[in-house]
């Protein structure tokens, strides 16, 4: 925590800061603000001023996060970009709608938060987070201005808040990796390009009904702005249609250890294609993209498929490896929410939220490096260079004797 807290400025809220995280990572069911001050001793009104209130930046602990934790994480495997949601009751908790909950897997009132996260390979840590907003938020100025959401903040999808997020973490020097991410962000050309543009590379799942494209380039013209297909090219093609094409030989067999120790097996293609959404755009030509299909033999149908922009050509070992990925993210999130608290903020304005989820990250963040300096080959320095915090010492030993008595 030296290494982080300094950006908040005054004492108290290094301290108040310091307590919030202690009670995240401390024994209990509930991690709301009452009972967390309970288990801590120590004035819960404080600290609900200090989440809910008070007027520090959490973009600045994300920036320590990024630049002081992360990278002793390294080398990555990916970046993933995804949402999770949490069930709320009344309308009054910032961005709550009747909207797709993932963690009940169908439509219902909740909040959603777009989070960006970096893998090894093993395990996922969160560099960043935000609120997604509904429209129904975004135009009513009532409930905006009761929540204290930013006046000049607009709409934006979750893949506009992803790139956002991927845009923070580029500025901070995070080590690249291949973009992850499902159908919500693969399906957006728009996502897709701006990462091409910022030189990233991206294996992210797409929805086979909602693209049409070619399997050899094409040629166009112009009319006006609008770029179309040659008349004498053919038609595209559903990417359903490619599919359908492929032949046996085309697929390579792969499989992989599962969490359980059995063995699992399925099959992977890979082939070029050349989108036509992006001359709707207004591109000069098709988006060329790698199209991975992830189809087990004794199924019906794939079980996934993936839009691709690799700085080398597809492997068999590094497609399983992206494609089996992205499940990292989901169980931080499910351990966030079980043992640290991610969902138990109870307040309901903006800044709370952003407050909570900066801390949350902290607190899963300290697990996380506990966990990889068990292991025979990591060493980390998290904080090893920081000057120690008189709050972070203050604290440390007021809550010694707590910890002790619980034991």
């Amino acid at each position: 925590m030296s290494a982080i807290v300094p950006v908040l400025g005054r004492s108290e809220r290094r301290l108040a800061a310091i307590r919030y995280v202690e009670g995240l990572l401390m024994e209990g069911q509930r991690k709301s603000i009452e009972p967390l001050a309970t288990r801590l001793g120590v004035d819960g009104q404080s600290l609900q001023q200090f989440v809910a209130d008070s007027p520090w930046d959490e973009c600045k602990v994300w920036n320590q996060i990024r630049r002081e934790v992360i990278g002793h994480l390294e080398p990555f495997e990916s970046w993933i970009v995804d949402e999770t949601g949490w069930l709320k009751q009344g309308e009054h908790s910032v961005g709550v709608a009747w909207q797709y909950c993932g963690a009940v897997g169908k439509q219902a009132s909740c909040q959603v938060n777009v989070q960006l996260a970096v893998s090894d390979g093993v395990v996922a840590a969160p560099i960043g987070a935000r609120l997604f907003l509904p429209q129904s938020w975004i135009e009513d100025s009532r409930r905006r201005n009761k929540a204290g959401v930013p006046k000049e903040l607009g709409y934006a999808t979750k893949a506009e808040i992803a790139l956002q997020l991927i845009e923070q973490a580029l500025e901070d020097e995070v080590q690249p990796a291949p973009v992850l991410g499902d159908s919500v962000y693969g399906d957006s050309w728009h996502f897709r390009e701006a990462l091409r543009q910022r030189g990233l590379e991206f294996f992210l799942q797409v929805s086979p009904g909602v693209h049409q494209g070619w399997t050899e380039p094409i040629r166009t013209f112009k009319e006006r702005t609008k770029t179309h297909p040659h008349p004498n090219e053919p038609p595209a093609q559903s990417l359903t249609q490619i599919l359908g094409a492929l032949r046996p030989e085309q697929f390579k067999s792969a499989s992989w250890k599962a969490a359980d120790g059995s063995t699992k097996k399925t099959r992977l293609a890979w082939l070029k294609v050349y989108l036509s959404r992006a001359l709707f755009y207004h591109a000069s030509q098709p988006e060329a993209v790698w199209l991975v299909v992830d189809w087990p033999a004794d199924a019906p149908e794939p079980y996934n498929l993936y839009l691709a922009h690799l700085h080398r050509a597809p492997s068999t070992a590094r497609c399983l490896r992206l494609s089996r990925s992205r499940w990292q993210i989901e169980q931080y999130f499910q351990r966030s929410k079980n043992d640290l608290g991610l969902d138990h903020y109870e307040g309901r304005s903006w800044r709370g939220f952003h407050h909570h989820l900066a801390l949350s990250a902290l607190a899963y963040l300290f697990i996380l490096t506990c966990w990889l300096r068990s292991k025979k080959n990591f060493i980390s320095n998290v904080g090893a260079d920081a000057p120690l915090d008189s709050a972070t010492v203050t604290e440390t030993h007021r809550l010694l004797p707590i910890l002790s008595n619980n034991l």
